[in-house]
């Protein structure tokens, strides 16, 4: 289930401070909802703005975090379906769940730039408790969907090369 033990590439050394990152972001926001609820029993209003910026940190978690558990193997997976073909059926999913999951993550991370883009051009605010450009908002989509895209590309690489040693 870890990570391959050979020595970290400067990719695995961003995808784990990406992932320290998200984890940071979700203590901030277990601390502030803490807070925020404490506040509630004793009466007083919490900070308007916590639920704003818990909001941006669930999506920066998510995109932070999404490769780093690829790489670990963390994701979702059907192995039960896996388990009925044979090891080189078995084998050739693998490799196109891994390129399918690369489309995907390059056509998230496409349109999020293309978006992010648009969003700091037009100069859109998002504006709630606090104002706060859109576009530092989403800017996590395209930097994570790329991240996902090559970390697919990293796994579907890694079967092809032990399907040739085999």
């Amino acid at each position: 289930m870890g990570v391959d033990k050979q020595k970290k590439n400067p990719f695995d050394t961003l995808l784990d401070l990406m992932a320290i990152l998200a984890g940071l972001l979700l203590l901030a926001i277990t601390l502030l909802i803490t807070y925020s609820v404490i506040l509630r029993y004793l009466m007083i209003p919490p900070p308007i703005w916590i639920l704003q910026y818990t909001e941006y940190g669930l999506l920066w978690i998510t995109f932070l975090g999404a490769a780093w558990l690829l790489r670990l193997h963390g994701h979702i997976r059907i192995d039960t379906i896996l388990g009925f073909f044979p090891g080189k059926v078995q084998s050739i999913l693998e490799i196109f769940n891994d390129v399918l999951g690369c489309a995907v993550a390059l056509i998230i991370s496409y349109f999020g730039t293309v978006f992010t883009i648009d969003l700091f051009e037009r100069g859109i605010m998002d504006v709630k408790a606090t104002s706060t450009p859109k576009f530092l908002i989403f800017l996590i989509i395209p930097l994570g969907g790329a991240t996902l895209c090559l970390q697919f590309i990293r796994n579907a690489w890694r079967k092809v090369q032990k399907k040739e040693n085999k």
